[in-house]
């Protein structure tokens, strides 16, 4: 986590210092590849910082904490821009990645576990985790929902825009709409650490990817703009709920010494599959409109979270995570 802090940081300051648009380009994907593992790294490292009974409390306490910075992020860089220029907001963010560096060096307490079996270190290469996942049905479940929602909602983010200008409501009302969406990823994560336990985590997952999808769907029929942040709102609070619901499986169910890979594998997925929906959603947008598409996800999200119901909520729920245990 640090050494991806700190590469990050080299990236972005290197922005700070070009001029050309694809310079930037080739800047910003790397930035993203070289911090890419962070993810991974942290999330696996939590069930060790914390008592299992914390867990989620934990979790639910880093999704508040991510949106905290979806909610000062843009002020913080507006202000810095008004105040200074465009390069000066590249070396402030480099100058967040080598404190976010110093802060994660900081943390006292033990990241991983001290011993393991040669059976759950797999065989030690990348695709350990990704072995793992596919011989457990509920992980399996989990990922493939998650991927086909980022899919879905990730082509509704590509209609915002379109969303924007049929209301006429310009850059302030697109600021509103992300503004909106921080603080409900916010109000959800603090409610979600102190409501959620690990009894509740499976029933969490599903009913939170189903009301996800419904208001996904609501922003898509919604007759005036005033309605919308409040359905971003909300289904931003649901999206915190189901960060705890999938994290808390994922860590209980994945041995230790291969967390970091099966989450490493997840986000894989999660990556691939904002990959292709980013790839065809201009050309959807454009041939549909945005309504449907915002609808349409959102149905595609509601009928994920039942499917998933089947494997976390129903009669192999209890065999399910006695595999993963076991292995």
């Amino acid at each position: 986590m640090v050494v991806c802090d700190l590469l990050g940081a080299a990236c972005y300051a290197g922005m700070g210092l070009v001029r050309s648009p694809t310079d930037l380009i080739l800047l910003g994907s790397v930035a993203s590849l070289l911090h890419m593992p962070f993810g991974p790294s942290s999330r696996a490292a939590v069930p060790n910082l914390v008592d299992e009974n914390d867990l989620s409390w934990a979790n639910g306490t880093l999704a508040a904490a991510g949106n905290v910075g979806n909610l000062l992020g843009p002020l913080l860089g507006g202000v810095v821009f008004e105040v200074a220029n465009a390069h000066a907001v590249f070396w402030a963010n480099a100058i967040s990645f080598v404190i976010s560096a110093v802060v994660v060096a900081a943390i006292r307490g033990r990241f991983a576990a001290k011993f393991s079996t040669h059976r759950e270190r797999g065989r030690g290469d990348i695709w350990d985790g990704v072995r793992f996942i596919w011989r457990q049905p509920t992980l399996l479940t989990l990922t493939a929902v998650g991927a086909i929602t980022f899919v879905a909602t990730e082509m509704a983010s590509v209609a915002d825009l379109p969303l924007v200008a049929h209301f006429g409501v310009g850059g302030g009302g697109y600021g509103v709409m992300n503004t909106i969406w921080g603080a409900g990823g916010l109000v959800g994560g603090l409610v979600a650490a102190h409501v959620v336990t690990r009894q509740r985590e499976p029933a969490v997952a599903v009913y939170s990817v189903v009301l996800f999808g419904v208001f996904v769907a609501a922003v898509g029929v919604s007759p005036w703009f005033g309605l919308i942040p409040v359905f971003m709102f909300v289904f931003a609070f649901c999206d915190s709920f189901a960060f705890v619901g999938f994290n808390g499986i994922y860590q209980r169910g994945t041995p230790d010494a291969i967390r970091g890979r099966v989450f490493a594998a997840v986000g894989g997925a999660m990556t691939l599959a904002s990959a292709l929906s980013f790839t065809f959603a201009g050309f959807l947008v454009a041939a549909v409109g945005w309504r449907p598409v915002f609808f349409v996800g959102g149905l595609v999200d509601v009928a994920c979270g039942l499917v998933l119901a089947l494997f976390v909520l129903g009669p192999r729920r209890a065999a399910s995570f006695e595999l993963s245990t076991e292995d």
